[in-house]
């Protein structure tokens, strides 16, 4: 029964090291939080260089409409 006993806190000793730590669990959090940002922010460029594209077009497309009108 002793015998029993110690392995049994043993074992339960050896899954308590296999869990990380709160500050690695933190950690870990942290780096994963920061890799979503630079892809979010990098998502966020991407889109308002297509915004800027858009308004652009947009904008030689009213100047183009204006200058046909002028010619009517």
């Amino acid at each position: 029964m002793e015998a029993a006993k110690k392995l049994q806190l043993y074992f339960l000793g050896l899954q308590r090291e296999d869990q990380p730590t709160k500050a690695e669990m933190l950690r870990k959090e942290i780096a994963t939080m920061e890799e979503e940002l630079k892809t979010k922010a990098e998502m966020m460029k991407n889109q308002e260089r297509l915004i800027q594209g858009w308004r652009k077009d947009l904008s030689d497309q009213l100047d183009q409409h204006a200058t046909e009108l002028e010619r009517v």
